[in-house]
């Protein structure tokens, strides 16, 4: 239905958060959407069955209403995934180098004959 954006970037969609018991709101520029939820990265992560969709003039518009307890849930949600991606990021390494390099030895070994050829030949003359 709504599909996967693959991408990092903000999108044109918007998520509004209203905290019932605070009586207060949140406007963010959504980042992700999944089956499952809609994602303002390192933010909030809300179930997308839960949010009320409509579209507005630049894109489609999420409300999400909610206690105070919900939307506390959300946030943390959200930064356990921002920071298991960043330490998933951080965690790479790259390919160890192999301490064994036989075409490194055998180069060096036809250079050290080379210059003891060339050395011996020029005493003989």
């Amino acid at each position: 239905m709504l599909g996967r954006k693959r991408d990092l970037e903000e999108t044109d969609d918007i998520l509004v958060v209203f905290d019932d018991e605070q009586r207060t709101s949140d406007i963010k520029r959504i980042t992700d959407i999944t089956e499952e939820a809609v994602i303002v990265m390192g933010e909030y992560k809300v179930p997308i069955g839960d949010c009320e969709l409509t579209t507005g003039q630049d894109g489609r518009v999420f409300f999400y209403r909610a206690p105070s307890k919900s939307i506390k849930e959300t946030k943390r949600l959200a930064e356990l995934e921002k920071n298991h991606v960043l330490r998933e990021i951080s965690n790479y390494r790259y390919a160890e180098e192999k301490s064994f390099d036989l075409s490194k030895y055998s180069m060096l070994a036809v250079t050290i004959i080379s210059v003891l050829m060339l050395g011996l030949s020029s005493c003989q003359g």
